[in-house]
């Protein structure tokens, strides 16, 4: 949940990593319109997880679950 609450929207992926010390796993990636929008998950062996929306590498919706 710390690492969660450190990510804010506006961040890259790549400091999303750099907070987190994985890359995550890419769920989706679609590119309509020129803006490229990509999906990443982070699960813990406890099956807690978090999920980050990315836009044209910028992070814009965030959301976890049994994070603490």
């Amino acid at each position: 949940m710390e690492e969660f609450k450190k990510i804010k929207n506006g961040m890259t992926h790549e400091e999303a990593v750099k907070i987190t010390g994985f890359e995550g796993t890419e769920m989706s990636s679609t590119e309509i319109g020129g803006i490229k929008t990509v999906m990443y998950s982070w699960e813990n062996d406890d099956g807690s997880n978090m999920n980050a929306m990315f836009q044209s590498n910028k992070l814009n919706t965030k959301a976890q679950f049994g994070l603490k």
